[in-house]
């Protein structure tokens, strides 16, 4: 059943465009993005397991990390700005 729940609306098209941008990433990136995010592993952990240096896995990292902010930016910018101006109003109502 679909939901009628604006915030719940809102947290699912922004967990859909971030798995989009993750998808987006290049393979070495996304693999050590997620190897790093989901999978909780360390940079040695990560390096040894797919068989590269530290510094590799570092400057992937750097470079998923970069196209994630900006292929996000738009979106985060917006959202987050709407979302503390919602609570600041909503703050203010209650407690003046």
């Amino acid at each position: 059943p679909a939901t009628s729940d604006p915030d719940e609306l809102g947290y699912k098209e922004l967990e859909l465009r971030v798995r989009k941008a993750i998808d987006r990433l290049p393979p070495r990136c996304r693999t050590i993005y997620l190897l790093s995010r989901q999978e909780g592993l360390k940079y040695m952990e990560i390096a040894e397991t797919l068989n590269l240096s530290v510094k590799t896995v570092e400057n992937q990292m750097g470079i998923a990390l970069e196209k994630l902010r900006e292929d996000l930016k738009p979106i985060l910018s917006v959202e987050f700005l709407v979302t503390a101006i919602l609570i600041g109003l909503i703050l203010f109502a209650f407690f003046g």
